[in-house]
């Protein structure tokens, strides 16, 4: 069966509506919570070094998903935009946040308003399996930035090609060479995790222990570690003023 975006991720997020049905669905909510958790804790850092902490801050969150990173930018005082392909996603967070907006839409379509002064695009742009519209999606967002905006892309930076059905992974200079055609200028490039959401192989009997995971990824990130081509990382790249 090919791969229907759309159909997909209503059917996932109907079955499993928590933070399994955006990250790791064959593990526990525990190891799911401690992935976010380790995801936010590096968004903190990196939104703080690139100036864009402050209340107020126009904030797309592209594939928002069970709404986990609703909840970061609303408790940040952000005017906050969400977009899903899933209407299952867009109708709950709706209710959920009523004072929020949603929008059910394909980024590699269109994006809805703007200018935004943050874009927030967790986990996404390698379940657009299709080139064009790979680099569609990432025009459209492009042109939605604000002047001084931040355009934030989580993706492993790595040719590893297809690695499921839903999932095609590109490497950083085919990244870097589109941003410099859209206009924007790469300031930070780090990693989100070392051993949290990757594949362990025969070390695999460590996801029962998301807790222990947790604290050793604080750690070797914090001594420099998650560079690797199979570690996940969060880009990000400015519209110059």
């Amino acid at each position: 069966m090919s791969y229907r975006p759309r159909e997909f991720w209503e059917e996932r997020l109907s079955e499993q509506f928590d933070l399994r049905g955006t990250g790791e669905t064959g593990l526990s909510l525990e190891y799911n919570r401690a992935c976010y958790t380790l995801r936010a804790e590096v968004l903190q850092s990196s939104l703080a070094r690139a100036g864009m902490l402050s209340n107020g801050r126009r904030v797309l969150d592209v594939g928002c998903g069970t709404g986990y990173w609703t909840e970061f930018y609303v408790a940040r005082g952000a005017i906050y935009t969400g977009v899903d392909i899933a209407q299952v996603s867009v109708d709950r967070l709706a209710r959920r946040y009523p004072e929020q907006r949603f929008v059910r839409a394909d980024v590699s379509e269109a994006v809805p308003g703007g200018p935004y002064d943050v874009i927030n695009v967790f986990d996404v742009l390698y379940h657009i399996t299709d080139d064009v519209r790979w680099e569609a999606a990432l025009r459209n967002l492009a042109q939605a930035l604000a002047r001084g905006g931040v355009l934030l892309v989580t993706d492993v930076f790595s040719d590893r090609g297809r690695l499921a059905e839903h999932n095609v992974m590109r490497p950083l200079p085919r990244y870097l060479e589109l941003m410099e055609v859209l206009g924007l200028k790469r300031e930070q490039l780090v990693p989100t995790h070392v051993l949290l959401n990757r594949h362990l192989g025969a070390w695999r009997f460590l996801n029962r222990w998301p807790g222990f995971l947790l604290a050793v990824d604080r750690f070797l990130l914090a001594c420099g570690l998650g560079h690797d081509a199979a570690a996940n990382k969060l880009l990000v790249c400015r519209r110059p003023a």
